[in-house]
């Protein structure tokens, strides 16, 4: 610290803590050094970097999580409901690092629930692939996607070079999405989409239920993309010449689907 330096020590570290992250030695979604680590890097007390601390949050500038740390707060995007893109594309086309980490992939008979989404029969087989999301190396979501095999056969050899799965599906199987049926819910993070995710057990995440649908108007995949709500917020553009349904759910949750 500059101890010639006028400004009282709390402001000096809450400058130079900025300074840093404005610099990107600490990039967005990246967690700071404890409480005790900045205390010795800076020879201040704890009390004069919780006052720092206090600063930044309150400009926005980290988020401290409890039992987790402070962390650079990642700047929040907006998408518009109308995209039929996916969120790899939406997200690429504006500068950041999408990737994707693979908890699943495997083969699953249709029930109900998915035979309807997908307009094909009960217990035909069908790919499911969940992966978590991660935006400019911090995980902002878990996509569960659902395809038919009969439709797409051997996609698992494919898709292992891909990001976007929509562009897998272009590019090998000549399928593009022109329109899509989408639903948004909101439900509380369990500890497991906690773990996942790296938020606090309880806080709100969006669920995106998704249909996308080729030139002839036909399902060719279903998703459900579960997205933490502090990382991306949803745009409707509304025009006299559009009407906006809404559908009253009996039951209070969505169906997720592990």
């Amino acid at each position: 610290m500059n101890f010639q330096d006028n400004r009282p020590l709390y402001l000096q570290v809450e400058a130079s803590i900025r300074n840093d992250i404005r610099e990107k030695k600490y990039l967005p979604g990246e967690q700071l050094p404890t409480e005790e680590e900045l205390c010795k890097i800076y020879g201040v007390s704890k009390i004069t970097i919780r006052k720092a601390f206090k600063l930044l949050t309150e400009s926005g500038t980290v988020e401290r999580l409890r039992g987790k740390g402070t962390f650079v707060t990642q700047k929040k995007e907006s998408l518009k409901l109308a995209g039929v893109h996916g969120f790899s594309d939406s997200l690429s086309t504006r500068g950041h690092k999408i990737r994707y980490t693979v908890l699943h992939s495997k083969i699953i008979k249709a029930d109900e629930f998915l035979a309807n989404k997908l307009q094909i029969n009960v217990t035909d087989r069908v790919y499911n692939i969940k992966r978590l999301m991660w935006e400019d190396g911090a995980p902002m979501g878990i996509d569960n996607f659902f395809a038919s095999e009969e439709k797409f056969p051997t996609l698992f050899e494919k898709g292992s070079q891909y990001t976007s799965l929509y562009k897998l599906l272009e590019d090998d199987y000549d399928v593009k999405a022109t329109s899509s049926i989408m639903e948004i819910n909101g439900l509380s993070a369990t500890p497991e989409l906690s773990d996942l995710l790296q938020c606090i057990v309880g806080d709100p995440l969006f669920i995106l239920e998704k249909v996308g649908k080729d030139k002839n108007n036909q399902p060719f995949h279903y998703s459900q993309s579960t997205v933490r709500c502090d990382r991306i917020s949803y745009v409707i553009e509304v025009t006299e010449n559009i009407t906006l349904d809404t559908v009253h759910k009996n039951d209070s949750d969505p169906k997720v689907i592990d």
